[in-house]
C-alpha cells in the first residue's frame, strides 16, 4: 500500500510502526474500502486478503483485496469500481475478482492460494459469500497435520532462499527465518500466542514501517544504507532477540508427531512435547538445562518447560553430568539445541564468555552471519567435513589426542583467548588442554593470514610458529579452528586455492615439529635433489643447453615449482636467446574452468608486473596470484594464476604486451590513478611490515576491488621504486588483499621510516590523492 496523503487515514501519528500503527493503517483502508462498495450493482463482497486481512498493513505493502461474486462480474468492470478509486487514493491495491467456484479451484491447486484465504476478512457487500468461502476453506483449517505437512516444505524452501532475519547482516525481515511469514505460519497453525511472539511481531511490524519510510518503497531485505538509518548494530542485536524466539516457536511446532515415551527419571515425551515433572532449580541440577537441550529435537519443550528454563538467574557450576552432557551437544551440533540454549538465556548461564559474542552482527568475517550464529555453524561444517574426504582434516584429527576440547574451541573461537582459557578452567579441563584451547582460539586468524599473505618456504618463518605452537596435537587442534572457520563463512572464503595454502602451511609446520633441529639440513637435502631432478627434466625435453642456468635459479622457485613445470618454463628460452627487453609467455590451462596459468621469462626490468596486469586487465583477464623470481644472472621467470570468465586469445595477449612495452599502449590512461568516491577510499588501506621477512619488506593492500586494481598497486610500487619479488594476490567478499615482498631497487630492504613513508605514499596513489 503506497500511503501519501497520512490525513485520510488518520494523520501521520499512524506511520510511527508496530502492532498499533499497522492496525491503525488497517482501519483507514477499511473506511475508503466500504466508500467505494457502495457503487457496486452486483451481489458482491469485498474480502481484505494476506497482511491486510491480518490487520498488518505497512505504508508501502500491497493490499490484497478479494472481489468475490456470484457470476458475471468481470475484471474490469471490479477494477473499474473498486480498484481505480483506491488507486486515485494512493493505496496500492491487487484485486482478486473470483466466484466461489474458482476459489475452489485455487485451493485445490495451490498452498499459496490457500493460505491467503485463511487470513480473510469480511470487509463490505455480501455478507454471505464470505461466509461460504469459510466454509470452503474449513476443511484446510480442521487438518493441521496437513497444514503442518505444507507448511514444513513451503518454510525450508523460503529458509533457503532468504537472508535469515535471525543472524543475517542484511536480513530479510519477511520471507527469512524468523521474519514476517513465519509469525503468519504460527498463525495458520492455531497454537498459543505467549506475550514474546506478540512483542516480536509488533517489533518486525514497526521495523518495516519505519524501513519503508526511510527508503520510500516495500522493503523485505534490509539494505546497508537502510539498516544504518534504523540504527544500525544495535538494531540488528534486538532483531534477533525477537526473530530467534519466532523461529525456535515455528521449528518446535514444525517438528513430526512421535509417540510418547519415558526419556529419563525427569522428562517425558507427551503428546508430542517435552514434559518434566517438578523439575528442580537449575543451580541444584545444572546438567537439566543441557539434557533438555539435546532432546529438543525430539519435540518442543511444554511451556511450563520453557518457562523454567528462562526463568534467569546466576552463573551455574559445571558438575560431571553438566560436562558429559555439553559434550553431547557439541558432538551432536544440532540446531535445535543451540536455539533452545540461545533463546532461553542458558547458554550465556553456562557459557558467559560468550556474552560477547552473543546477538553481536557479523560481517565478511563471519559470513556476514552473526558472530554467534557463526561459531556455530562453523562447529557444523566441521563435523560434516570429518566425514568426508579432505586430506588435511584428517591429518589434523589423527594428530589431536581428543575431540571434544576441539569442538569447544570451535564454539569458543570468535572471544579472545583469556576468555576462552577461563571458559575452559571453569568447565573442569586440565591447564594443559586450557593452554591449546587458548592457542587455538588465539592463533588461528594468524594461521590463515600466514597461509594467504605469507612466504610458505620462509624457514624462519616456520620455525617461528612452529615454536609457538610446540606439539603436533596442538596443530592439529589449532588448524581444525581455523578451518571450521573458513569453512563457515561459506565456498567463497573456503577456496580450493586457500585450502591448498593452508594444508602446505600445515605440512611445513609438522615437518617443523616432528624433526626441528633437522629442518634446514633436510631443506638444503630438497634442495640439491630437485635441481637434479630439474635437470633430467630438461634433458627428457632435450635441452641439455639450459642446464647451465639451474644453478642460478632461486632457491624459492626451486623448492615452489615441480621439476617438469621448471623444465617447462625453462624451455621457454629454446627459440633463440633472450633479447635484452623481449618478454615471453606460455599460457597452459587449468582443470577449472577459466584458469590458467602463466609462465613468463624475460630480463630483470622494473615495472614488468605491473605492464603485464595492466594489458591482462584490458583484455578481461584477472590475476589471483603471482610469483616473481629473479636468477642471479638477471632472468626474470614468472607464474601467474590467471582467470577469465571469457576466452582469452593468448598470441593477441602476447602482442598487446609487447606494444605496452615499447610504449604503444597507454595503460596509465585506461587504468592509472583516478579520482576515488570517499566510501571506496576510506576503504583502502596500505601497510609495510618489516618483521614478516629477513630479507624483504611485505607490503599489504587492501583495497574494493576493480578492474586494473593490480595494475595500479604495482605501478605505485614501481613508481617508490620498489622491486616486486613475490606477490601473493586474493580477492575476497569485501575486496581485495594483496602481498608484494620486496625491496629497494638496489636490493636492500626499507628502513622502518623509509617503509612507513612509503605506505603513505601508496596509499595516496590508489585514493587517487596527491603525493607529496
Amino acid at each position: 500500500m503506497v500511503i501519501h496523503d497520512t490525513e485520510a487515514l488518520g494523520g501521520p501519528d499512524v506511520l510511527n510502526g508496530g502492532i498499533a500503527a499497522a492496525e491503525a493503517r488497517t482501519a483507514g483502508i477499511d473506511v475508503l474500502v466500504a466508500g467505494v462498495a457502495t457503487h457496486l450493482t452486483f451481489p458482491v463482497a469485498l474480502v481484505a486478503l494476506g497482511a491486510y486481512g491480518r490487520r498488518q498493513v505497512t505504508p508501502w505493502s500491497e493490499v490484497e483485496l478479494l472481489v468475490l461474486h456470484r457470476g458475471g462480474l468481470s475484471t474490469a468492470e471490479a477494477t473499474q469500481s473498486v480498484c481505480y478509486p483506491l488507486w486515485e487514493q494512493a493505496i496500492h491495491v491487487e484485486p482478486f475478482v473470483r466466484t466461489l467456484d474458482e476459489c475452489a479451484a485455487d485451493v485445490r491447486r495451490s498452498w499459496a492460494a490457500t493460505s491467503r484465504f485463511l487470513d480473510a476478512r469480511h470487509l463490505a457487500g455480501d455478507r454471505a459469500l464470505p461466509d461460504e468461502l469459510q466454509l470452503l476453506i474449513q476443511p484446510t483449517r480442521r487438518d493441521r497435520d496437513g497444514v503442518r505437512h505444507k507448511l514444513r516444505f513451503d518454510v525450508e524452501h523460503r529458509h533457503g532462499t532468504n537472508p535469515p532475519a535471525t543472524a543475517a547482516s542484511q536480513p530479510d525481515l519477511v520471507g527469512g527465518r524468523g521474519g514476517l511469514q513465519d509469525l503468519q505460519a504460527l498463525h495458520w497453525l492455531d497454537l498459543p500466542w505467549d506475550q514474546r511472539l506478540t512483542a516480536a511481531l509488533d517489533f518486525l511490524l514497526s521495523a518495516i514501517a519505519s524501513a519503508e519510510d526511510v527508503s520510500g518503497h516495500a522493503v523485505h531485505r534490509i539494505s546497508t544504507d537502510v539498516l544504518a538509518r534504523l540504527g544500525g548494530d544495535e538494531f540488528l542485536s534486538r532483531l534477533f532477540a525477537h526473530t530467534r524466539w519466532v523461529a525456535f516457536q515455528l521449528d518446535g511446532a514444525l517438528t513430526p508427531a512421535r509417540d510418547d515415551r519415558v526419556l529419563g527419571p525427569t522428562v517425558s515425551l507427551v503428546h508430542n512435547e517435552l514434559v518434566a515433572q517438578r523439575p528442580p532449580p537449575l543451580e541444584r541440577a545444572p546438567g537439566l538445562g543441557l539434557r533438555v537441550a539435546n532432546l529438543v529435537g525430539l519435540a518442543p519443550p511444554s511451556s511450563q518447560l520453557l518457562d523454567w528454563a528462562c526463568s534467569g538467574g546466576p552463573q551455574l557450576d559445571w558438575q560431571d553430568a553438566s560436562l558429559d552432557q555439553f559434550w553431547l551437544m557439541l558432538r551432536a551440533a544440532d540446531w535445535r539445541a543451540w536455539d533452545f540454549l540461545d533463546v532461553s538465556g542458558l547458554l550465556l548461564r553456562y557459557l558467559p564468555e560468550l556474552a560477547a559474542i552473543s546477538r553481536k552482527p557479523g560481517s565478511a568475517a563471519t559470513g556476514e552471519l552473526a558472530v554467534d550464529t557463526h561459531t556455530f555453524l562453523g562447529l557444523r561444517r566441521l563435523h560434516e567435513a570429518s566425514e568426508g574426504e579432505d586430506l588435511l582434516i584428517r591429518r589434523a584429527w589423527r594428530a589431536t589426542r581428543y575431540r571434544d576440547p576441539v569442538y569447544l574451541g570451535v564454539l569458543l573461537h570468535e572471544v579472545d583467548a583469556d576468555s576462552a582459557a577461563a571458559a575452559a578452567r571453569r568447565i573442569g579441563l586440565s591447564e594443559p588442554l586450557c593452554d591449546a584451547i587458548a592457542l587455538a582460539v588465539g592463533t588461528s586468524q594468524l594461521i590463515l593470514d600466514t597461509a594467504t599473505r605469507r612466504d610458505l618456504h620462509d624457514e624462519d618463518l616456520v620455525l617461528d610458529l612452529a615454536t609457538r605452537i610446540g606439539t603436533r596435537q596442538r596443530l592439529g587442534m589449532l588448524f581444525l579452528v581455523a578451518v571450521a572457520h573458513e569453512m563457515a563463512c561459506g565456498p567463497t572464503a573456503w577456496s580450493p586455492w586457500k585450502a591448498n595454502l593452508v594444508r602446505q602451511l600445515y605440512g611445513s609446520l609438522e615437518l617443523a615439529l616432528r624433526q626441528p633441529a633437522e629442518v634446514g639440513a633436510r631443506r638444503t637435502r630438497a634442495l640439491e635433489q630437485r635441481r637434479e631432478r630439474i635437470i633430467r627434466a630438461l634433458y627428457r625435453r632435450n635441452l641439455p643447453f639450459l642446464v647451465h642456468t639451474v644453478a642460478r635459479l632461486p632457491r624459492r622457485y626451486i623448492l615452489t615449482r615441480s621439476p617438469e613445470q621448471a623444465a617447462r618454463h625453462l624451455a621457454l628460452l629454446e627459440r633463440s636467446p633472450l633479447a635484452e627487453g623481449e618478454v615471453r609467455i606460455q599460457p597452459s590451462r587449468h582443470r577449472q574452468p577459466g584458469m590458467w596459468d602463466l609462465l613468463v621469462v624475460a630480463r630483470d626490468r622494473p615495472g614488468l608486473l605491473s605492464t603485464l596486469a595492466g594489458v591482462l586487465a584490458l583484455r578481461g583477464a584477472s590475476v589471483l596470484g603471482a610469483d616473481a623470481a629473479t636468477s642471479s644472472d638477471g632472468l626474470v621467470l614468472d607464474v601467474f594464476n590467471v582467470w577469465s570468465a571469457q576466452p582469452l586469445h593468448w598470441p593477441q595477449i602476447e602482442a598487446d604486451l609487447d606494444r605496452a612495452l615499447q610504449g604503444g599502449i597507454p595503460l596509465d590512461d585506461l587504468l592509472g590513478s583516478r579520482p576515488v568516491d570517499p566510501h571506496d577510499a576510506a576503504a583502502i588501506h596500505v601497510a609495510v611490515d618489516n618483521t614478516a621477512s629477513q630479507f624483504f619488506n611485505v607490503v599489504e593492500v587492501r583495497a574494493p576491488d576493480q578492474v586494473g586494481l593490480l595494475y595500479r598497486i604495482a605501478s605505485a610500487l614501481h613508481a617508490e621504486q620498489l622491486d616486486i619479488q613475490h606477490a601473493r594476490i586474493a580477492t575476497h567478499p569485501d575486496g581485495a588483499l594483496d602481498v608484494f615482498y620486496v625491496r629497494d631497487i638496489a636490493g636492500r630492504k626499507l628502513s622502518d621510516a623509509a617503509a612507513e613513508d612509503v605506505a603513505h605514499s601508496i596509499e595516496a596513489r590508489l585514493r587517487g590523492e596527491p603525493v607529496g
